[in-house]
């Protein structure tokens, strides 16, 4: 619990300090469900692509606004940025 409020404020005080400077403010955050234990945070888009990371179920990913006809979503987990199929996130809106 700790882990995701310091990462919650650490997200916000990036996003003060880069400013209208990246995209970010075009993301939201997402939960990853409908796995057994894990997904993985892809290297590029294609369940080939070597695994970056592997994100727990029910741990908060961030989620870039855009989608991928291909089904794979651009995503930062733990400070990896890389790609995770859509069909395990759940979006969250604030």
């Amino acid at each position: 619990m700790f882990k995701k409020i310091f990462a919650t404020i650490l997200l916000a005080a990036v996003l003060i300090v880069v400013g209208g400077q990246t995209n970010r403010a075009e993301a939201y955050w997402g939960v990853v469900i409908n796995c057994r234990e894990w997904i993985s945070l892809r290297s590029y888009r294609s369940t080939e692509a070597p695994r970056l990371a592997t994100i727990p179920l029910g741990e908060w990913v961030w989620i870039y606004n855009n989608t991928y006809r291909d089904g794979f979503l651009e995503a930062e987990y733990n400070g990896i940025h890389g790609y995770v199929l859509e069909a395990y996130i759940r979006y969250v809106k604030e």
